[in-house]
């Protein structure tokens, strides 16, 4: 019984989570700083990066090159 408590809260916070971020994702979409998906140009990656928003320049950078993580966090942090 604990087990499936256990389960049924993980399940709350990755619900959690996938809301919050796409409530971020859509204002940001919203405000016209974070182009639409598979939209992304690198000038949208600099001006993500000129306005602090380093993890949606990681995701429009992965996008445009198809890398990992790792790279794309490390080309963002040459960038800034």
């Amino acid at each position: 019984m604990t087990l499936l408590w256990i389960i049924i809260g993980f399940a709350g916070v990755v619900a959690l989570a996938f809301i919050f971020t796409s409530r971020r994702d859509s204002k940001l979409q919203e405000s016209g700083l974070s182009p639409a998906p598979g939209q992304a140009t690198m000038a949208d990656v600099e001006r993500l990066v000129r306005a602090g928003q380093r993890i949606a320049a990681i995701r429009c950078y992965r996008e445009i090159h198809h890398v990992g993580l790792a790279e794309a966090k490390k080309a963002i942090d040459d960038i800034h």
